[in-house]
């Protein structure tokens, strides 16, 4: 319980604007929008992720979606879930803002093994489903479980990353929330029809035989249409 409430209520730093801007002063980039910086690499080869609050009145700015991440992060490893590592949680100058200082885990996302390698990726098939039965047993709720945020790891195991959108019950998930899962992993269209309906069933009946849901829930995730 006190481990809980240490990765709920984790206490900040301050990172003054000068901080951050020598912080990034020789980064590379990865994302921007037309409000700054998102995601940058650090020369140290760390990547720094800000968050900004959009809206005056929402709950990030009383729990920000860094704190979420950097919860969510320290969860994931709890459940043997490989993901970042988070060092530093930040809150910054302006108000609500924060980020988070992380160590990148090693691998490519889905998405590109799609567009560089799908050969390796086809290979992978029930690999992926059994590690998806694995999350789905933990109650882990990945809202924002696509192909651009599931890494394949050197060892061919999986991992996670831009964890601050997930629920982790400590029951496993029900049928609703594992058909949504499939739904939301299926957001890349393109990507699904390069891997094809073949690698869909091989991945899905890993998934199944991993996962011992009911035969109810079985003939629903068997119905679902990736595309």
């Amino acid at each position: 319980m006190h481990a809980f409430f240490k990765q709920l209520y984790s206490p900040s730093q301050l990172l003054l604007d000068s901080d951050l801007n020598k912080l990034c002063a020789d980064g590379k980039v990865f994302e921007q929008d037309h409000r700054g910086i998102k995601v940058i690499q650090l020369a140290s080869g760390d990547f720094l992720k800000i968050f900004r609050v959009r809206n005056r009145f929402s709950g990030t700015r009383v729990y920000s979606h860094a704190r979420r991440f950097f919860r969510n992060a320290a969860r994931l490893i709890d459940l043997s879930i490989p993901t970042v590592e988070v060092k530093t949680l930040y809150s910054l100058q302006k108000k609500g803002h924060a980020a988070v200082l992380y160590q990148p885990l090693a691998g490519v996302s889905i998405r590109d093994l799609v567009q560089e390698d799908s050969k390796r990726m086809l290979q992978t098939a029930q690999t992926f489903g059994a590690f998806l039965a694995r999350l789905h047993a933990k109650g882990i709720h990945f809202h924002s479980l696509h192909t651009g945020n599931i890494l394949l790891l050197p060892n061919d195991s999986f991992g996670l990353i831009d964890i601050s959108d997930m629920t982790i019950y400590p029951w496993r998930l029900t049928c609703y929330s594992r058909l949504r899962s499939f739904k939301r992993l299926c957001k890349y269209q393109e990507d699904m029809r390069v891997l094809g309906g073949g690698y869909w069933q091989e991945m899905l009946s890993a998934y199944l035989n991993a996962s011992h849901v009911s035969e109810t829930c079985r003939q629903r995730l068997l119905s679902f249409k990736p595309f």
